[in-house]
């Protein structure tokens, strides 16, 4: 599974030296999936590195073989990233029905996806349009990424994880790390007020799902 699981992961560099790996939603409406998907691997990827780096200790010694390294590696791997057909198992299995990535997913399932991914305990929590911006850099602040939801003036929503608030020019940005292109979308968090996305095509509602 491990060679399959990479697909559509890239890593986004920022002129504000922040790295981070971004998945691309593979269905339409996967876009909650996706974001679910990054929060799993940045929760686990110190862990990962590791077993892969003990892993690849292991291929050198006489008699265990590459075998076993490997193995340690693809099991190292799989732990972190997972694949968007898995975690449609674990969210049709939340909801009772089958789930394929064509469907908007709904936040409220969100935390109860994460914890069965081994993530912890999760909410959907309320932050309000004028609330959002300290919400985020709150949960960022406390050591865990977090989903936003946005409305499209256009009509219909999506979901982001930003994992990074940093300051610049004396205001707070978001790192937000956006499953539908792929790319990571410097944000404007602007105190007591709710923070526009995508050149004013969207704002953040105020919901957000957090690490308890």
């Amino acid at each position: 599974m491990a060679e399959g699981s990479l697909k559509n992961w890239h890593i986004r560099f920022t002129p504000y030296n922040t790295v981070h790996v971004v998945h691309q939603q593979e269905k339409v409406n996967s876009c909650g999936i996706a974001s679910i998907l990054m929060i799993n691997f940045k929760l686990k990827k110190g862990l990962m590195a590791a077993g892969m780096a003990a892993g690849a200790l292991m291929s050198v010694v006489p008699v265990a073989g590459g075998s076993m390294g490997l193995d340690l590696g693809r099991q190292a791997l799989d732990y972190a990233v997972k694949t968007e057909p898995l975690v449609y198992k674990v969210y049709g299995d939340v909801v009772g029905t089958v789930y394929d990535g064509t469907a908007y997913t709904d936040a409220k399932n969100h935390p109860e996806v994460l914890k069965r991914l081994g993530c912890g305990a999760w909410e959907l929590f309320w932050a309000g349009p004028a609330g959002v911006s300290k919400a985020i850099a709150d949960g960022v602040g406390a050591g865990a990424p977090v989903i936003v939801h946005i409305a499209w003036k256009a009509g219909g929503g999506h979901f982001v994880v930003v994992d990074e608030v940093v300051t610049i020019g004396g205001l707070p940005w978001a790192m937000v790390n956006d499953p539908g292109d792929g790319d990571v979308h410097i944000t404007l968090l602007p105190p007591g007020s709710q923070p526009s996305y995508d050149s004013g095509a969207g704002a953040f509602t105020g919901w957000i799902v957090r690490r308890k």
